[in-house]
């Protein structure tokens, strides 16, 4: 039996494997296809032999995660020809055309069409004459009309028992030169406030200690609501209010653009220390202003630096995280210099590193001055060796201090179990001392683990000198 010629009236054994790929939204709308398919009385597998349908939920930030989208797909049909094999998420939505023309998929469903996912495959289940949703356009490289973005909330999209993600928008209106994400995931939209405090609160009466808001752009939050109608900042505001839901232990933002960590936030987050996790994801993208002007971004490198000093004034011991993106068109070796100079003297203390690729129908594309790949691959590399020097000397900086971390479900070769500090230090604590998964506790930094986490001990019950940490 093929892809194509199966017809199965009724799926007996109800049998789902789902694989996401990119990055925390994607991962959130993951969780929430399989919520989907639960309702409706499937049942995910984490094996995709023992599937009988096979949801592939793609990401397309770069030309390899196209690439690793069409891997997966072969593979996946290889090791279990007889399973329908579904095709959604960035990469769905963007290049639909060339999907739906492999002759391994047998559904392709966009991310505007993302919400009735399951709803569409069990309407097509004795029907294989259309692999896509009949009232949406097939595209081809990313040539397409904007659409709205999908927000539905699915009950019980949690990602794990100790942090949950809970999507407050998605879509962009940014239109940055070397950026797909508009087009692939369309507007910006927010989740109503009503709706989004149901679910955190939900999360919070299930027991999950930590919720981490997530969003392609949640800076951008509440500014198309009718609910938030002349306020100046409305993300600050909706902030205030999760702090006030009864239960709430810890809250992480996944990441703010530079511009939009105001001081009217950090006001809010400040009054709320105790149970904010002080840990701001920044994009930068490149340390010098030419580029940063080329690629259309809202900041120069001042309001970059200026944003950083102003939430480290009110959070000195916070991690600060940044995007970068080495090679774009015509970055010079001195402007690429200027940016690793730019982030040493920020210290910043992580980043992540995705090496300009060409996307298709983005204006970068079109640009002069593209960079040969072993240039572009080599910068890339030089600031992935900075983000560990900055990592490490940032993590020194807590050995002999305490901290309060939050402790996950996995476990290391050696039986220690992985924690995650409100201020995002990676640690491991002692197989002999291995805490509960989803619960917290102060702990002392002893140093590094040979994998370069820091290992850390429990409070003894008889030590006094433990004392409450900053972070």
């Amino acid at each position: 039996m093929t892809a194509n010629t199966a017809t199965t009236d009724t799926l007996t054994t109800k049998k789902v494997f789902i694989k996401t790929l990119g990055c925390k939204v994607n991962t959130f709308d993951g969780n929430a296809i399989g919520n989907q398919f639960r309702a409706k009385g499937y049942t995910l597998v984490d094996k995709v032999d023992a599937a009988d349908i096979t949801v592939l939920n793609t990401c397309s930030v770069t030309a390899a995660a196209d690439r690793e989208a069409r891997y997966l797909i072969r593979r996946y049909r290889r090791e279990n020809p007889d399973a329908r094999m579904v095709v959604t998420g960035c990469y769905a939505q963007t290049d639909s055309a060339r999907l739906a023309a492999m002759k391994e998929v047998d559904f392709v469903v966009p991310n505007e069409a993302k919400e009735r996912l399951v709803q569409f495959i069990e309407g097509a289940s004795t029907d294989l004459s259309s692999k896509m949703p009949t009232d949406v356009k097939a595209v081809s490289e990313n040539r397409q009309s904007h659409f709205k973005s999908s927000l539905v909330l699915f009950d019980d999209a949690s990602s794990s028992q100790t942090r949950a993600f809970v999507k407050i928008q998605d879509g962009c209106n940014g239109f940055c030169a070397y950026c797909l994400i508009p087009y692939a995931r369309g507007a910006s939209r927010s989740v109503a406030p009503d709706q989004a405090f149901t679910e955190i609160k939900r999360l919070i009466d299930a027991g999950t200690p930590e919720i981490v808001l997530t969003g392609i752009h949640i800076g951008d939050y509440g500014r198309d609501l009718e609910s938030y109608a002349g306020e100046s900042e409305p993300f600050a505001k909706f902030v205030a209010s999760i702090m006030e839901i009864p239960g709430m232990k810890r809250l992480r933002i996944s990441s703010l653009e530079p511009g939009e960590l105001s001081q009217e936030l950090l006001e809010v987050l400040k009054l709320h220390s105790d149970k904010f996790c002080p840990h701001f994801h920044l994009p930068l993208q490149s340390g010098n202003d030419r580029i940063l002007k080329l690629m259309r971004r809202s900041y120069d490198t001042a309001g970059y630096e200026a944003a950083v000093i102003q939430a480290r004034d009110n959070f000195p011991d916070a991690s600060f995280g940044a995007d970068v993106i080495p090679g774009f068109p015509g970055e010079t070796p001195e402007e690429a210099d200027e940016t690793m100079a730019f982030i040493e003297r920020l210290e910043l203390n992580y980043l992540h590193v995705f090496p300009y690729s060409l996307r298709p129908n983005t204006s970068a594309a079109r640009m002069p001055g593209h960079l040969p790949q072993e240039v572009v691959k080599e910068r890339a590399a030089r600031l992935r060796a900075l983000s560990e020097k900055l990592s490490r000397k940032y993590s020194a900086q807590f050995i002999g201090k305490n901290v309060d971390v939050l402790w996950e479900k996995d476990l290391d070769a050696q039986g220690r179990r992985s924690g995650l500090s409100r201020n995002y230090l990676n640690v491991l604590s002692p197989a002999q001392h291995a805490p509960a998964s989803g619960t917290s506790a102060i702990c002392r930094v002893k140093g590094f683990t040979e994998t370069g986490k820091l290992l850390v001990i429990l409070k003894p019950s008889c030590d006094a000198d433990f004392n409450k940490p900053a972070q």
